[in-house]
């Protein structure tokens, strides 16, 4: 954009050709140095415009100034244009036309700082083709006619080093590169904040870079850090929502509620859905406040979908909310958010996995509708790092049980996307989170769901030994209550954990006393993959015709009750054990069948690869390749 004017300012017709004025418009958050490139692009432009430039600073964006008015801005330029000051018209648009009149024979420069909006920028355009005007703003002036844009973002990693090399000193910056590196991720790249970082550290020359990361790694004291002299983050952001708070349009009051409630998720994004769950509004009006504080750059959105506050931003957020809003409020719009991320992520996983039991919650929230398979899946993988985040959230000691109860469900619910995917440290932090919650809460159910999880994770690490001790503390418990489904479940994956660590014998002791369960109870599904489980201790023991014979029967009563995902592992059992036997012919056959199920949505992944393995011994002595992939 400061290249196109150059380029237009080099032209020596320019103000001749009867084009109409060159208007740049910049706009970003505060502090993001938007002031700083306008006065830099001018001064780059200074010996093109030599008729002067005009400088004016609005005061859209500064605290304890009222935004100037356009006519005592007009009336500041035509003096300095040489009108004498009894000759300056009171009505605004007389003065907008005389100075447009005078600047038409000129090559002016002029640059509107800190704009408060289109209206106040428009009567200060000059008119004359060979004049140029650059305008900046926090706010997107997106319908001023005739303007190029440039929105200013904050700054990556290289040049946030860069900046504080020079207010630092790139010696001392480059003595400490892990150090400065985590001051500009604290600082989130705002070039104020890192202006005010480095000034600090300039202004102590003894101090190490790491002396600053201590200081600005406690969040609730980080604003409070990033002040010096004149300079404060926390002034900047407070114009911007100052206006808002003392808005007059109807959905300002929306806005600024919920600039207040967003920061109260931790997330690094959120859904319009989950916002409009949060702050319990319809969903349209939700967009529209949302949309009101991206103009205002107190949020971020690059497809009107999700939306992003900076973390500077969000601390800011934080504090207004715990000055205006209720506990109680805020522990609300947390439970109203957290509520939609259960009930949705439940809803996904039993799209996924429809034969999953699911217990019903009291009071569960809405879920945002998911229509099928792909949808479900698409989902869980884009809000799964908010998901984490949640979990972890919930799982803090103060927070009220209803929260710490919902992220409970959330943990378990993910645990079930996890695994198969094998997110093995994300699947144990998880559980380790739910444990924890649940102690405090005094809920041995929901802590032996979780112990069940936690030996998943380490099923995923091979770990088996601590699967073994997850799962017989998980035991444990479910006797205590007398919950067979739980029982059945984790007598199941203990039997699988003691296959591995080769102790077949005793598994084959606790799978037949779940299998014994599991027929009085009449639990088919814990019976599919009991059998399984069997099958695999007496291959074990080395009685492949009995590993057949349970294997057989598990395939049967898979398909019976459509589990795909124990149809795929009888199939890949069946064709293992037929291979051991020398029976490579039939073992493809079954391997072939097995493949195709890990195709489908929800399956295990890993498990497709586990099943080409398993095919290479056949084809290698068959001479032939595998079955469709």
């Amino acid at each position: 954009m400061i290249q196109a004017l150059m380029d237009a300012a080099k032209d020596p017709e320019a103000g001749e050709s009867g084009r109409s004025v060159m208007l740049a418009a910049i706009d970003g958050t505060g502090g993001v140095g938007k002031s700083a490139l306008a006065i830099h692009a001018a001064h780059q432009l200074a010996d093109r415009f030599p008729d002067g430039q005009l400088y004016v600073d609005l005061y859209g964006a500064t605290a304890g100034q009222s935004a100037l008015d356009p006519g005592e801005v007009l009336g500041r330029f035509l003096r300095a244009l040489g009108v004498d000051g009894s000759s300056v018209p009171g009505d605004t648009d007389e003065a907008s036309a005389q100075f447009r009149s005078l600047a038409a024979g000129r090559r002016l420069l002029v640059i509107l700082d800190n704009a408060a909006s289109v209206d106040q920028v428009r009567p200060l355009i000059p008119a004359g083709p060979g004049c140029a005007a650059l305008v900046t703003s926090r706010e997107m002036l997106t319908t001023l006619e005739g303007a190029t844009h440039l929105h200013l973002d904050v700054l990556p990693q290289d040049q946030a080093v860069a900046l504080l090399e020079r207010v630092v000193g790139a010696e001392r910056v480059r003595a400490e590169p892990a150090e400065a590196a985590e001051i500009t991720r604290l600082c989130g790249g705002l070039p104020l904040a890192l202006r005010i970082a480095g000034a600090r550290l300039a202004a102590r020359p003894a101090w190490p870079l790491r002396t600053l990361v201590a200081k600005l790694t406690d969040a609730r004291g980080r604003l409070d850090e990033l002040r010096f002299g004149d300079l404060a983050v926390r002034i900047s952001f407070q114009v911007s929502y100052e206006a808002f708070r003392l808005g007059r349009r109807s959905d300002d009051l929306d806005a600024v509620r919920a600039f207040r409630l967003l920061s109260v998720v931790h997330g690094h994004d959120v859904s319009l859905p989950v916002a409009a769950a949060l702050l319990g509004l319809p969903a349209d009006r939700t967009e529209n406040a949302l949309e009101r504080l991206v103009d205002a750059q107190l949020l971020e959105s690059r497809d009107s979908v999700r939306y992003h506050m900076h973390d500077l931003l969000r601390l800011f957020a934080s504090e207004q909310a715990e000055q205006e809003e209720s506990e109680a409020e805020r522990s609300a719009a947390l439970e109203r958010a957290l509520s939609c991320y259960a009930a949705t992520a439940q809803q996904a996983v039993t799209l996924l996995g429809p034969l999953r039991p699911w217990p019903r919650h009291p009071g569960e929230g809405p879920a945002i509708p998911l229509t099928g398979q792909d949808e479900a899946e698409s989902w869980l993988k884009t809000e799964l790092p908010n998901l984490l985040v949640a979990v972890a959230h919930a799982a803090e000691p103060a927070q009220p049980e209803a929260i710490a109860r919902l992220g409970l469900r959330l943990a378990r619910a993910l645990q079930w996307f996890l695994f198969p995917r094998a997110h093995a440290q994300d699947l144990q932090t998880v559980n380790e989170l739910a444990i924890g919650t649940a102690r405090r809460l005094g809920d041995p159910e929901s802590e032996a769901w979780a112990l069940d999880g936690l030996s998943a994770a380490y099923w995923l690490q091979h770990s088996y030994d601590e699967v073994r001790v997850a799962l017989e503390s998980a035991l444990e418990i479910w006797r205590e209550l007398g919950h067979r489904e739980g029982e059945l479940r984790s007598a199941c994956n203990l039997a699988d954990a003691l296959c591995e660590l080769g102790l077949f014998e005793e598994a084959i002791t606790v799978q037949e006393r779940q299998l014994t369960l599991a027929r009085e109870a009449g639990d088919l599904p814990a019976e599919v993959v009991g059998l399984g489980n069997l099958g695999r201790a007496h291959r074990g023991m080395g009685r492949p015709e009995d590993a057949l014979t349970c294997f057989k029967e598990s395939l049967e009563y898979a398909r019976r009750t459509g589990n795909i995902h124990h149809e795929g592992f009888a199939l890949y059992e069946i064709g293992i054990t037929y291979m051991e036997q020398g029976r490579f012919v039939e073992g493809r056959s079954h391997m072939d069948q097995a493949l195709p199920v890990w195709q489908r949505p929800g399956t295990y992944e890993s498990w497709r690869g586990h099943t080409w393995s398993g095919l290479f011994p056949a084809c290698m002595t068959l001479q032939i390749g595998p079955g469709p992939r």
